[in-house]
């Protein structure tokens, strides 16, 4: 058979496929549904991971997947619901064919009313078959919407990491240049944007047109848009459906924000959220009640709250400020180029039976060095009471780096008692002109010898 989209043949067959479309997006849907159901709660627990890990790279993509599939598993259930409405009115069509509004002998104006209102059954089955075709085709068009963004900003950090690793500039003029690079490139990202919610504002016209058509170039190659610019075109030339493709998303969004801030309040004075107090006990601070698919370590955790033994271990997790805070106490430590962040470091190869590692042992005594200066930067209080730690670093099950440490609690008390770590505060150089020594967490314990 001729492929050739202009023959009659080819028609032919599109209309025929287009008849039996649903049965495909019955099938298609189910597994879909199914499909994200099985992936929604690992994708969940790798965000967390993510965060977790203080690996932005990762997180952004995972918090941009997520969104998208959340979109497609909502949009697919409510079409397979729909379709599902759409049989069970074919069948009662063949059963009992049109409505006939004589015979349910209502008042000449009920009967005028729903004779204009609810029309002829057929005219139902039309309806619902175009808003089952059209919700099929949406559900995968915010798909490509969500990887049009994630592309735009990955080739900001991609263009950003590329020009860092030729070392073309030194620290502060690489910083000076992302800042020139994301103005001028989002600058005209945002008319991409205003198109978009313009529904081809700067494409009409004269001038205009001539202007924006390098810059709709340029981002049409970024974001993949031959994938699906015909479906977005299909959509916008059609006035009950053209607003579809444009405010969908924007729709989502709000309704994600308005439902993602609303939440049952349970008491006046009682929350059940904040950091871990002489009051309150936070459990991202105790490893087991932990659940790593749903929870976020908070600054340091404890095995448990009640302690039966006369140790008290204790785990920091690595992130980036604490090592910012380690250049600033020594800026010896601090490296000539920042090695953190993804990249080739071309000291391991491997081709499938040989793997060659070249220097990629880090220097021992430089470790060490390190890790002193982490031991002096945090003090380690139970009660009011100063306690000997020594820090090593360590990976925990996740593969997160984190400073860990086994405090003597031998000699103290049964009962309630508070643990405090003292250190530098703040979480983002870029706010923090000083870094400020204060009590970073306090966690509530209980100590009960076996």
């Amino acid at each position: 058979m001729s492929n050739d989209y202009n023959s009659s043949s080819f028609k032919k067959l599109l209309d025929k496929l287009q008849q039996e479309s649903w049965q495909l997006e019955l099938l298609i849907s189910g597994f879909a549904i199914f499909g994200l159901f099985q992936v929604m709660h690992p994708l969940k627990e790798e965000l967390m991971k993510a965060i977790g890990n203080d690996d932005f790279i990762y997180r952004f993509f995972i918090q941009t997947v997520y969104p998208a599939l959340s979109i497609l598993l909502v949009v697919l259930l409510v079409h397979v619901i729909l379709r599902g409405v759409w049989i069970g009115a074919l069948g009662l069509r063949y059963v009992s064919n049109e409505i006939d509004y004589d015979e349910l002998q209502y008042s000449k104006k009920f009967t005028d009313h729903l004779t204009k209102k609810v029309g002829s059954f057929d005219r139902y089955i039309s309806r619902l078959e175009n808003i089952c075709s059209t919700l099929f085709a949406i559900a995968f068009l915010m798909i490509f919407y969500f990887m049009a963004y994630m592309l735009i900003i990955g080739f900001y950090i991609l263009v950003s990491n590329l020009v860092e690793l030729t070392d073309i500039f030194s620290s502060e003029q690489q910083v000076i240049f992302n800042v020139y690079w994301a103005f001028f490139y989002f600058s005209f990202a945002l008319l991409i944007f205003i198109d978009f919610i313009g529904m081809g504002i700067l494409k009409k016209g004269n001038l205009r047109p001539k202007i924006y058509y390098p810059v709709y170039r340029f981002f049409s190659i970024i974001t993949l848009s031959f994938l699906y610019r015909p479906l977005v075109y299909n959509f916008l030339d059609q006035k009950r459906t053209k607003w579809l493709a444009t405010f969908i998303l924007p729709a989502y969004l709000l309704i994600s924000f308005l439902l993602s801030s609303f939440s049952k309040q349970h008491s006046n004075y009682l929350t059940t959220s904040g950091d871990s107090s002489a009051i309150y006990a936070n459990k991202g601070n105790y490893e087991d009640v932990i659940d790593n698919s749903e929870d976020l370590i908070d600054f340091a955790t404890i095995p448990s709250k009640i302690i039966t033994t006369s140790y008290l271990p204790l785990k920091i997790p690595f992130t980036t400020f604490k090592e910012n805070a380690v250049f600033e106490k020594d800026s010896t430590l601090k490296p000539n180029k920042d090695e953190r962040g993804y990249g080739f470091n071309g000291k391991s190869m491997s081709i499938p039976g040989l793997t060659l590692s070249i220097g990629n042992n880090k220097d021992v005594d430089q470790q060490k060095k390190y890790l002193n200066v982490v031991n002096d930067m945090y003090e380690v209080l139970i009660d009011s009471t100063i306690v000997e730690k020594e820090f090593i670093y360590t990976t925990n099950s996740n593969g997160r780096l984190q400073f860990e440490t086994f405090l003597d609690i031998s000699t103290i008390g049964k009962g309630k008692h508070l643990l405090h770590i003292v250190g530098p505060a703040g979480d983002n150089e870029l706010f923090k002109k000083k870094i400020k020594i204060d009590t970073l967490v306090t966690i509530p314990f209980w100590h009960y010898k076996d």
